[in-house]
């Protein structure tokens, strides 16, 4: 399950679009790509949502490698890496950079954290 602040979207349907372009873009082997992009999408951080579709971005990590996946409805339509993102931040309501983009990383890339406090 995700940590406070994540979201869990490995149960969404991934099209056929997605997963070539998991394959093409994050060099995973075709017979992998489903596993590893459903492995991806369950720790993800929601970046904002196109009004104009109702598509959201999300980040993720695979490998230490930045993933942004778009979602409309149950459904995973593209995975893009962030500098092809980057462009299309304003269409999904973000004119900057998010901020504290580090802790934001490392915060997916961590193991699941304690209950500790």
């Amino acid at each position: 399950m995700a940590t406070p602040g994540q979201r869990d979207y490995s149960a969404v349907r991934l099209t056929r679009h997605a997963l070539e372009r998991f394959v093409e873009r994050f060099g995973v082997l075709p017979e992998d790509a489903e596993a590893a992009l459903r492995t991806t999408l369950s720790r993800t951080r929601r970046l904002g949502r196109n009004p104009s579709n109702q598509a959201i971005a999300v980040l993720a990590l695979h490998r230490e490698k930045i993933v942004v996946a778009i979602l409309n409805g149950a459904s995973c339509l593209t995975v893009l890496t962030w500098p092809q993102f980057e462009p299309r931040m304003a269409e999904f309501g973000r004119t900057h950079l998010p901020r504290k983009r580090g802790r934001m990383l490392r915060r997916l890339s961590e193991p699941e954290a304690s209950s500790e406090s």
